[in-house]
């Protein structure tokens, strides 16, 4: 569209300047030698051939002497792919530290004597017969005498060393050959020969905790 408009604009100026020679022509007069009339002939014959040539070469681009006459091309400017190149990156690497992993020492393992009984939280109620001797086993227990003679055993009898049953009724020690006086707690501390001797007739005794019921003759062969 615009290369037609180009060229019609220059077929409009070679029409104007043909015209202009033309008046030019029929107006002037010889004034001098340089300046000779023009002929409606020569126009038509020199000039306007003239014309014409500069039209086609202005719309062919050819160069006209030191001026090159182009005219711009119609053209659709696509966009410009952009590519984006991955940036690198390099990244140090974190130092972890693993912390030791909190163990904990297992607890030895208890080995209770044969006829160890545990009782855990609870009472039981046991009834001894006469000689017979309950002695805590391993671990402390507790015991409350229902009924029946009972008498404490302790081997540590020796003056400033002796150690008995504890009577938490009373907040008193009971000491070796000491009757037990009934519905009395007392705590046998650990298995270290202390306990409980049962006379004539048997008792009842209520227990709780780790106990061991031996008889004396067997206490007395160990």
């Amino acid at each position: 569209m615009k290369k037609v408009i180009k060229i019609t604009a220059c077929l409009l100026l070679a029409a104007v300047l043909a015209i202009g020679a033309i008046v030019m022509a029929s107006e002037n007069t010889y004034s001098s030698e340089d300046d000779p009339l023009i002929s409606l002939s020569y126009v038509n014959k020199v000039l306007l051939p003239q014309i014409k040539d500069m039209i086609i070469n202005i719309v062919s681009g050819v160069e006209m002497g030191d001026i090159i006459i182009t005219l711009p091309e119609e053209t659709t400017k696509e966009p410009e792919e952009t590519t984006t190149e991955p940036v690198e990156t390099t990244e140090e690497p974190v130092e972890t530290t693993t912390l030791p992993e909190e163990t904990t020492s297992p607890e030895p393992e208890v080995t209770f004597p044969a006829g160890t009984v545990n009782t855990g939280s609870q009472y039981v109620i046991v009834n001894p017969k006469e000689g017979e001797v309950l002695y805590a086993s391993v671990n402390s227990c507790e015991v409350i005498v229902r009924s029946g003679k009972t008498t404490v055993v302790s081997p540590f009898t020796v003056k400033w060393e002796e150690q008995g049953l504890s009577d938490t009724t009373d907040g008193k020690e009971l000491y070796n050959g000491e009757g037990i006086p009934t519905n009395h707690t007392l705590i046998i501390p650990r298995d270290d020969g202390r306990g409980i001797a049962v006379g004539e007739g048997g008792a009842w005794i209520m227990v709780r905790g780790d106990f061991i019921i031996k008889s004396a003759e067997a206490t007395e062969g160990e």
